[in-house]
């Protein structure tokens, strides 16, 4: 074998030298970890490799060592019902193995070489009979409702000379042998190795007359796919879930938006109470935040929805949390092995976990406020600038507009509602103030720079006040002090506490920021201190503090929230300062106002401060508990405040109180992963270094953050560098890695309510989820894929992730083990093989497991059964083949993909077929492919889609307008077209001769539909005859009762052929029935009140 040397690593690609005498396709060994590659390219003794696994820590000179195999499948029982990574690794045998996280340079066996089969002889084969490929010697029941046929593989011919007798063996024990001639023998054992680029043989491809019967109305009367046919499901994914209404949602500046209006701003108006649902695409997408998964990032909302729904779950949790949202949406929840599931509301139970936002990191800015303050004040009439400075370069810029352009000076006057002579005198007497109404709307008319005053007074008066320019610590630190222990009326502010520390301080905050000076008073029984200023209770107006009801109205300010850190601890001090409580083992914040709990726990969140809430009217606490949070509340807000004794009491409690306990802190771990721990290390050596995991392991408790950190730190030790030790240490820096942004919120009750009530929706194409909700939540945003997995009539079903997210891949696996066989009844995994490639794993991988899947379809085609399988999704192998070719340096086609992406598409989906199989008994077999293809933005034009079209007989598009408008499934009946129409005609026709003709009498009125849509956006229904009209409610009809399918009820799930078309039938029968009582003079109005639709 050939032995070369890295010389070059470049992510998944290996460049190695001194591999002359090497293939292409050829499997080598990579590294001194032995990591499986597949040269791709060879020049001179220069070899490129693409690398399956993750090449981190390979160095230049390490070893590459070919194997002279090609990358081949194992095939033999023992393939149904398991799931494979990309390489066909087993992966429910390496999680018995090493835990829930692949292990690079790990090798095992796709097939069990220990378990022994139950084989059957074929009674018609003998010993002396000539064999060739494909004849089958026996068969093994390997499921319930799956017979494994042991056929003689390709590139095998001879005479038979035995045949082992019915018995149990393993897939490497000998069940016959052949005589080859020339004195050679050959044993066959039921185990076959074939390459996975190379195609099976058969003796001749058939036409492919028979459709495949998915169940789904929409498939199998518009757009059929036949059996041996290629078909492609593009589409752009990601609709979300809905809310209710009043919901805020959290912009990626840090500001809160009611979801409300951001629907009634991009729809223009109210919503309109007489449509069941309407969605409207924004005319910006919004930054939001979003959870990845892992981590808090930046997402953008391209859409917005509005329904109705009838029933709600209601989650309640530990830290008071209260989630409202419609059945069918989806939440983050943890499990202990360290695995985010989103699961439906409907499936969360009490005792699981939340993912919850725990720290959200924005980044930080000045935020600068003189601008904003002046547009606001200039709408009183008496404020005018005292900064002479700026007055004087007004009035010399307003002499100049006076002499050149005399209409513009009458226009600003106009604006300024002031006489033209009143600003003549303005401007040419020498004292004067200048009104900042007319600083300002002159910035407005010309482009010329004039500052902006930085003091402002109101006429009449002699008191001058300074105007911020930012916002700042200071402003932050007293504008929680007005909104906590303060209040405004219409010429004072005034400021009520006892302790004279806090009123020193509120004073010098106001004369350092304002320059004013106050009036120490005694109001009843409580002291402070007045300002008499009507400016300044006009610019605290106009940063949002109520002049009424404060208690009950006020809110955190908008410009607050999305500040820095820095001025929001300014903002929480101040509030604290004045109304929070300090206890021995826990802080209280609490206030009337409902809106302004919101936002502190928002800036808490911000802080990365856990806490728990409670909202009662006129009564909405937040509680801080536990030593390490009270900590770093004192920390980050309070470590420079004043020093009452509130704060020392804060102090003392972060410092030297009693630890107190967050529930939040507690973590579910999976006392399986931990207890590998005692293979390294005893428990009195983890004692010693202050880690008790006893309970964890044998009483199933949760375990502290503080205990994780102290294991991560074991798991480096020299003692702990085996696999295992490594898993451990993997899945630990995952936990603790996730918990930098998101904590975990145990959820106390789920409750139904039924409620007839609109939600609302924003569509995030990015992550499906964004943080809103009255306390920082994480709310979420291919149901046909698994539908036609499910349904098809086939013998069995392949299913292949490719490059999809983990939670998504875990998801869809899940769904497929609970899903029964409608034929029999049985678990479906007992006629399926799963292939699990997701996005984390090395992207080279993705190629393999769309061809692994290729190539058990076809193996089991040979044995002359109806193969489906669905790749899920193309997209993201076209992405991996991009990044190989870039970092090959290949001359790139449209987009950066590879200008050989078309060919090796090509070789994928011509893979596909019905064919006459090799070998006796006679018999035919069928592989139908259907990929999933996704677009970015849904654009059917970029090259992957294109390219797919090319060799595809079925186009399944997907429309993503009708998925968020709830019709499901959200196949689009303009775009979507088949190929196979005139050769599945003949079967349609022996039980249902009219098939043709109703399919497209159906698609005309779609068809039409969509043009007189288009009259009416312009003119509005009423100007359309009443054939139009009728023919639109048909349209609606065939939409509604016949395209729309509940994939999750009982009866609707599935719908047969027979069915399929008479209900078609019925609709179009009727639609000529109602034609000609219209052409009687029977009214528009009474054919729609006949109960034809219940």
């Amino acid at each position: 074998m050939v032995v070369g040397k890295i010389r070059r690593v470049a992510g998944p690609l290996i460049v190695a030298e001194e591999m002359k005498g090497s293939m292409v396709y050829e499997v080598v060994q990579v590294g001194e970890e032995r990591l499986i590659g597949e040269i791709i390219g060879l020049q001179g003794d220069k070899a490129f490799i693409q690398v399956y696994e993750d090449t981190s820590g390979l160095k230049v000179g390490e070893p590459v060592e070919g194997t002279g195999d090609l990358l081949s499948a194992e095939l033999g029982p023992g393939i149904v019902g398991a799931v494979y990574d990309g390489l066909q690794r087993p992966l429910s045998v390496l999680g018995s193995m090493i835990g829930p996280f692949i292990e690079k340079g790990i090798k095992v066996p796709p097939l069990s070489r220990e378990k022994k089969w139950e084989f059957h002889r074929n009674p018609e084969v003998k010993p002396g009979d000539k064999v060739e490929p494909g004849v089958v010697l026996g068969v093994v029941p390997e499921t319930p409702i799956l017979e494994h046929k042991i056929m003689v593989p390709p590139g095998i011919k001879g005479t038979l000379k035995e045949v082992a007798p019915d018995g149990d063996y393993t897939i490497e024990e000998t069940i016959a042998i052949i005589d080859l001639g020339g004195g050679e023998v050959k044993e066959l054992p039921m185990l076959q190795k074939w390459p996975v680029r190379k195609p099976r043989p058969y003796i001749k491809r058939l036409e492919p007359v028979e459709p495949l019967i998915t169940g789904q109305r929409v498939l199998d009367m518009l757009f059929p796919i036949a059996k041996g046919g290629k078909a492609a499901v593009p589409g752009g994914f990601g609709s979300g879930k809905c809310v209710v209404p009043g919901t805020p949602v959290m912009l990626s500046d840090g500001s809160l938006r009611i979801i409300d209006e951001i629907f009634k701003e991009a729809k223009g108006g109210e919503p309109d109470p007489t449509l069941p649902e309407e969605i409207y695409e924004l005319k910006e997408p919004i930054e939001l935040i979003g959870f990845d998964g892992r981590k808090l990032r930046k997402v953008h909302a391209t859409h917005v929805y509005r329904g109705y729904t009838d029933r709600l779950v209601r989650i309640k949790t530990s830290s008071g949390r209260i989630i409202e949202v419609t059945p069918q949406h989806k939440l983050p929840i943890y499990f202990p092995e360290g695995e985010v599931k989103e699961l439906k509301a409907e499936n969360i139970e009490k005792g699981m976990f939340l993912i919850v936002p725990k720290h959200i990191k924005l980044e930080d800015k000045q935020i600068p406020l003189a601008e904003k303050l002046l547009e606001k004040l200039s709408m009183y009439g008496d404020i005018a600038s005292d900064d002479k400075e700026v007055n004087d370069l007004v009035k010399g810029k307003l002499k100049e507009i006076l002499r050149n352009d005399p209409k513009l000076f009458e226009k600003l006057a106009d604006l300024s509602e002031l006489e033209t002579d009143t600003l003549k005198q303005i401007v040419y007497h020498k004292d004067r103030t200048v009104p900042l109404k007319v600083i300002v709307n002159l910035r407005k008319l010309t482009e010329a720079e004039i500052w902006l005053p930085k003091t402002l007074r109101v006429r009449r008066s002699s008191k001058v006040v300074r105007i911020p320019n930012t916002l700042d610590e200071d402003l932050a630190e007293l504008l929680g002090l007005i909104i906590s222990d303060g209040m405004i009326a219409a010429t004072h502010v005034r400021f009520f506490n006892n302790d004279a520390r806090l009123i020193d301080r509120f004073e010098e905050l106001m004369t350092k920021i304002f320059d004013v000076k106050g009036v120490r008073k005694t109001f009843r029984t409580v002291g402070g201190l007045e300002i008499h200023s009507s400016l300044v209770v006009r610019i605290l107006k106009a940063l949002g503090i109520p002049a009424e009801n404060k208690a009950n109205t006020c809110k955190v300010p908008q410009e607050i929230l999305t500040a820095s850190d820095d001025v929001i601890s300014a903002f929480l001090k101040g509030f604290f300062l004045g109304d929070g409580y300090a206890g021995k083992t826990q802080l209280e914040l609490s206030t009337a106002s409902k809106e302004l709990a919101k936002g502190l726990t928002y800036l808490l969140t911000r802080l990365g401060i856990l806490y728990s809430v409670s909202f009662k009217p006129r009564k909405n606490r937040i509680l801080i508990t536990g030593k390490e949070q009270i900590r770093k509340f004192f920390e980050k807000v309070l470590k420079d405040a004043v020093r009452t004794e509130k704060v020392l009491q804060v102090e003392r409690a972060a410092y030297t109180g009693r630890a107190g306990r967050v529930s939040r802190e507690a973590i579910p771990v999976d006392s399986r992963i931990l207890r590998g721990i005692y293979d390294y290390l005893s428990k009195r050596a983890l004692e010693a270094q202050g880690i008790h995991i006893g309970n964890q392991i044998y009483r199933n408790e949760n375990i502290t953050m503080s205990s994780l950190l102290k294991l991560e730190a074991v798991t480096r030790s020299k003692s702990m560098q085996s696999v295992k030790a490594r898993v451990l240490r993997k899945y630990l820096r995952n936990i603790l890695s996730m918990l930098e942004y998101v904590t975990l919120d145990r959820i106390e009750n789920v409750e139904i309510v039924e409620e007839k009530t609109i939600v609302y929706d924003l569509v995030v194409p990015q992550t499906h989820n964004f943080v809103g909700g009255h306390t920082p939540v994480i709310f979420h945003n291919t149901v046909l894929l698994q539908t036609l997995t499910k349904w098809a009539r086939t013998q069995l079903n392949i299913y292949v992730g490719c490059g999809e997210r983990g939670n998504e891949m875990a998801d869809a696996l899940h769904s497929f083990l609970k899903l029964k066989d409608p034929k029999s009844g049985r678990p479906l995994s007992e006629k399926a093989v799963f292939i699990a490639n997701t996005s984390n794993m090395p992207v080279a991988a993705r190629e393999t497991s769309v061809f692994l899947g290729v190539t058990i379809g076809e193996y089991f085609r040979d044995m002359g059964y109806d193969i489906l399988m669905v790749a899920d999704s193309t997209s993201r192998w076209a992405e991996a083949m991009r990044e190989i070719s870039a970092r090959l340096e290949e001359m790139p086609g449209e987009e950066g993909y590879p200008a050989y992406l078309g060919s090796r598409l090509a070789e994928f989906y011509e893979r596909s077929g019905r064919v006459v199989c090799s070998g006796i008994p006679e018999r035919s077999g069928s592989l139908t492919i259907v990929g999933a293809v996704s677009p970015p933005g849904a654009d059917f034009s970029e090259p992957v889609t294109q390219n797919t079209l090319r060799y595809i007989g079925t186009l399944v598009a997907l429309d993503i307008s009708l998925a968020n408008r709830r019709h499901f499934p959200a196949i689009s009946w303009l775009m979507s077209y088949s190929l196979y129409v005139e050769t599945v005609e003949e079967w349609w026709k022996k039980d249902f001769p009219e098939w043709l003709d109703i399919r497209n009498e159906a698609l005309k009125i779609l068809q039409r539909e969509s043009e007189l849509m288009e009259i009416v956006r312009l003119v509005g229904p009423d100007a359309l005859p009443d054939e139009d009209k009728l023919l639109l409610d048909i349209a609606r009809m065939i939409r509604e009762d016949f395209l729309q399918q509940n994939a999750f009820h009982p009866v609707d799930a599935y719908c047969p052929p027979d069915k399929t078309v008479k209900m078609m039938k019925i609709i179009l029968e009727f639609h000529r029935k109602a034609s000609e009582a219209l052409k009687a003079g029977v009214s528009l109005q009474k054919i729609r009140e006949l109960p034809v639709r219940v």
